[in-house]
C-alpha cells in the first residue's frame, strides 16, 4: 500500500476540473490527480476510473494505488478528491521514426485497447499526447495514460459525465470499430510529427481500411494489418 505522505509534492499541469501533480518518495515517482469541484459527474468520473483501472494490471497502463477524500495538496486551502498513480513519463525516443517503426508502435497500443475492451474500458481520448513511447530493447514499448471521462461500460453504462474524445469519429460505430478508427487518426497524427509523405501501399491499404472499417472487421483483423506493415 502506497503511503499518502510523499517526500515532495510539485505542481504538473492543470486540464479543466482537473490538477495534476508528480510526487515521489524515496523508492517511487507518483501522479496524484485532484478535483476541487462538487460537481456529482466529475466525481463520478473520478471514481468510475479509480474503481476500474485500480483492479487491472499491464505493463502499459499506469498502476492506480489510491482515491482519497479531502487530500490536501500544496497551494490548495482545502482538501480535495484526489487520487494516485504511477508515474509513467520517461524519455521519448529519437524521431523521425519510420513508418514501420510507427505501425509497430500501433500495434502495441491496439493491443492495450483490446485488453482494455475485454475489462469493460472504451479508451475515447487516444491522441499522441497520451501515448508515452520508449525503446525496449530492438523495440518499442508503450504506456497509455489519462482514463478520465472513458467509457467504463460495465461498471457504469450510462454516466452522468460526458464522454471524452480526440477525435470526430462516427457515432454509428461499435466498440471496435471505433477503436480501429481512433488508431487510424492517431497513425495519420504521428505521420504528421515524423514528417512522412511517402506510404507503401500496405500502409495506404490499412489506412484507407481503417478511416471507413467495416462492421466485419474486428480490432484483431487491424491488429494484423498494423503488424504486417511494421514488418
Amino acid at each position: 500500500m502506497v503511503s499518502t505522505e510523499f517526500t515532495s509534492i510539485t505542481f504538473f499541469q492543470k486540464k479543466k476540473d482537473i490538477t495534476l501533480y508528480r510526487a515521489a518518495d524515496e523508492a517511487h515517482r507518483y501522479i496524484l490527480k485532484s478535483i476541487i469541484t462538487k460537481d456529482a459527474a466529475v466525481r463520478q468520473a473520478f471514481c468510475d476510473e479509480y474503481e476500474t483501472l485500480s483492479a487491472l494490471r499491464h505493463p502499459s497502463i499506469p498502476v492506480y494505488y489510491w482515491l482519497r477524500e479531502d487530500y490536501r495538496l500544496p497551494g490548495q486551502e482545502e482538501g480535495a478528491l484526489t487520487l494516485c498513480m504511477e508515474d509513467c513519463s520517461r524519455p521519448a525516443p529519437e524521431k523521425p521514426l519510420s513508418i514501420q517503426e510507427l505501425c509497430r508502435i500501433l500495434y502495441q497500443t491496439a493491443r492495450v485497447l483490446a485488453y482494455l475492451l475485454e475489462h469493460g474500458v472504451l479508451y475515447t481520448d487516444l491522441n499522441p499526447s497520451n501515448l508515452i513511447i520508449s525503446r525496449c530493447r530492438e523495440d518499442y514499448a508503450v504506456t497509455l495514460v489519462d482514463y478520465t471521462y472513458c467509457y467504463y461500460f460495465l461498471r457504469n453504462p450510462y454516466p452522468m459525465y460526458q464522454l471524452r474524445f480526440s477525435y470526430d469519429v462516427s457515432p454509428n460505430l461499435k466498440g471496435q470499430q471505433f477503436l480501429i478508427q481512433e488508431l487510424t487518426y492517431l497513425l495519420y497524427d504521428l505521420m504528421e510529427e515524423n514528417h512522412i509523405e511517402a506510404l507503401p501501399s500496405l500502409v495506404y491499404q490499412l489506412l484507407e481500411t481503417g478511416r471507413h472499417p467495416s462492421e466485419e472487421l474486428s480490432l484483431y483483423d487491424f491488429q494484423e494489418m498494423l503488424l504486417r506493415c511494421g514488418a
